[in-house]
């Protein structure tokens, strides 16, 4: 069993998925957001072919401080935040597997600032954005 990771976005939907301990996070591709149905048949495929038991979705949250609490205030005005969340409720109403969020601030750069042959091979920095993502939650739980 693995954990599916996104970084959605309104174009493109990055992926990545753990390995089977649910240790490490490895690139898996990119989605186009063309259609909503596309996504779902393409994502219903990737969740059965890769043995998926959960998904970790990046939300953009502000870079400002706040409460302990992933989302603050502010978050809610921004509307990339609110179509991550609206994107998340979709999926909660198409699958029937736990989907989580996680803390993505900054995972796009990070992943651009990775080498330029791992973004490359992975079909550009969405899929790596993803694993960051999804690194960033197997560790903060699997501590």
């Amino acid at each position: 069993m693995s954990i599916l990771g996104i970084d959605y976005g309104a174009k493109k939907i990055g992926l990545a998925k753990s390995d089977q301990f649910k240790k490490l996070a490895v690139p898996l591709g990119t989605v186009f957001n063309n259609s909503k149905s596309e996504v779902l048949a393409k994502l219903k495929n990737i969740c059965q072919q890769e043995n998926i038991d959960e998904i970790v979705v990046g939300v953009p949250v502000s870079l400002s401080t706040g409460n302990s609490g992933l989302l603050r205030e502010i978050d809610f005005k921004n509307q990339q935040v609110k179509e991550v969340l609206a994107f998340i409720d979709w999926l909660k109403t198409n699958f029937s597997l736990p989907i989580g969020m996680e803390d993505e601030r900054l995972s796009t750069k990070m992943a651009n600032r990775l080498e330029k042959d791992l973004v490359k091979k992975n079909g550009g920095d969405d899929p790596i954005a993803a694993m960051l993502v999804l690194q960033s939650y197997l560790d903060r739980n699997n501590n």
